[in-house]
């Protein structure tokens, strides 16, 4: 839903129902959106998304006054003159020329960001600087004028954030290999090597370790949604706590909003919201004339196409996702023996009434065109909807073994050579879900079906004798004791 048409739009109606039931802050009801990463709401909580720590408000002065305090710096030292720059703005820039350093850390937008015919260009770039800090040479990596190589879970210490808000500690187990760093510890060099000061002149960062950053982090967090201030590392090694975990909730907080009260009082809120349909933000006068003292907003839109549907020419459309069996770009989950035997290549999904019409049978070799690109894969014919054919977006190039140099070679195989340069209005998620496609049968399958598994979405008719997704012998393992 986060990466649909509409998507905040979208995602407010199930706030709405949820609202309007009375299905929030009590036993068997409340909202639980699964995140991509596991590290997603601890980024968000603070302010690694481009948001400010603690949940806090650009527009509000005193949330700004209070991080400046807290930092020991001057005001306008913390960007808070307009919204933050989203990464398809930051892609934006860089093509215009005005960005000329990127510095890419843990991610992968060479195969996880629409139109890659056009996100290569920018990253190829002469006049870009392009760092990447990543565990393994990506496809994004690999168009790097500087790899920065990074330490994976159990190599360096840290905690992450589920969902439900959840803390929990993840201790390091072993070294990393090489050269390979902590993201923390490259940061803090690069913060040492810059020399950055507070207003005493003193060093802005004096943290050496992770635990020393959590108790920062925790001081910061204060009296914000997300307070983590009676949470400690040794509490942790005991188990998980959901925050916020303050000196009046220390075992943490199970459920939130039991009494109908909600984070929407104009000087602790983090948003004065938006308009769903353009994305402009509220003045803080329009906000305060709502007079939300802790009540919730039902917030809709009228519905509005895609930027892109079907036509005479593409005149399918195009959804994307993921697979169990693979996560993200595979830049861990690719490397895994038994993760590739149950999902070793991309495949396309196709309804049977539109496959009949186009020629096609399973596992055969099926273009896909939009006008952006090309994708080659072959065919699973499933219970997908009809008119809408689903393509995984994990795959990318650095297994395809072509032998051509960076950014060249084939590109025909991750799903976002076909999606569109467009986003939520209010997000800024790309529209990944919605794309004009066309099919062409390019091969017979020679009697072998389609690589896609045999579960989920991609699950072959009854009947239709396909052998079941395995993980190959490297998954088999002898039962406890034997």
């Amino acid at each position: 839903m986060s990466q649909s048409n509409q998507a905040t739009a979208a995602s407010c109606q199930v706030n709405n129902l949820h609202l309007i039931r009375g299905m929030i802050g009590r036993p068997g009801a409340g909202l639980y959106q699964m995140n991509g990463q596991p590290t997603a709401q601890n980024n968000r909580e603070c302010g690694a998304d481009g948001d400010l720590p603690g949940l806090r408000n650009w527009a509000n002065e005193e949330h700004i006054a209070e991080l400046a305090r807290l930092w020991n710096v001057e005001v306008d030292k913390i960007p808070h003159w307009a919204p933050p720059t989203h990464a398809m703005q930051i892609f934006r820039y860089a093509e215009q020329g005005s960005i000329k350093l990127l510095w890419i850390s843990a991610t992968n937008p060479a195969v996880s960001l629409p139109d890659l015919a056009r996100i290569r260009r920018i990253l190829a770039n002469p006049e870009l600087f392009v760092v990447v800090q990543d565990l393994f040479l990506t496809e994004t990596a690999e168009l790097a004028d500087v790899v920065l190589p990074a330490a994976t879970w159990g190599e360096k210490t840290g905690t992450f954030t589920s969902v439900d808000r959840t803390v929990h500690i993840s201790d390091k187990a072993v070294e990393p290999p090489g050269e390979a760093r902590p993201d923390l510890d490259i940061f803090l060099d690069y913060a040492r090597r810059m020399d950055f000061r507070n207003s005493a002149g003193e060093p802005l960062i004096t943290w050496t370790g992770p635990e020393e950053v959590f108790e920062a982090w925790k001081e910061c967090s204060r009296g914000r949604p997300c307070d983590y201030t009676a949470i400690t590392y040794d509490r942790l090694r005991s188990g998980g706590i959901q925050w916020p975990c303050t000196d009046e909730h220390p075992d943490g907080t199970e459920r939130l909003y039991t009494d109908g009260v909600f984070n929407t009082d104009p000087d602790y809120c983090e948003s004065y919201g938006h308009d769903l349909a353009t994305g402009a933000e509220l003045l803080p006068e329009e906000y305060r004339a709502k007079r939300p003292a802790g009540r919730a907003f039902l917030h809709a839109t009228p519905y509005q196409p895609s930027p892109e549907v079907p036509s005479g020419d593409f005149p399918l459309l195009l959804t994307t996702g993921r697979t169990v069996y693979q996560f993200h770009t595979r830049t861990k989950t690719g490397r895994a023996t038994q993760l590739v035997h149950a999902a070793p290549e991309s495949w396309v999904e196709l309804n049977p009434a539109d496959a009949e019409g186009l020629g096609v049978g399973e596992g055969d070799l099926v273009r896909i065109e939009s006008p952006r690109g090309v994708v080659r894969a072959r065919a699973r014919i499933c219970g997908v909807r009809p008119g809408v054919v689903f393509l995984p977006f994990h795959y990318g190039y650095w297994d395809a073994a072509d032998g051509a140099h960076p950014g060249e070679g084939r590109h025909d195989r991750a799903a976002n050579e076909l999606t569109i340069t467009a986003w939520d209005p209010v997000s800024k998620q790309p529209i990944f879900k919605v794309a004009a496609v066309r099919l062409v049968k390019e091969a017979d399958s020679g009697g072998h079906p389609s690589p896609a598994p045999t579960v989920g979405g991609s699950a072959p008719p009854e009947g239709s004798g396909i052998p079941a997704t395995v993980g190959g012998p490297a998954a088999e393992a002898p039962s406890r004791g034997e």
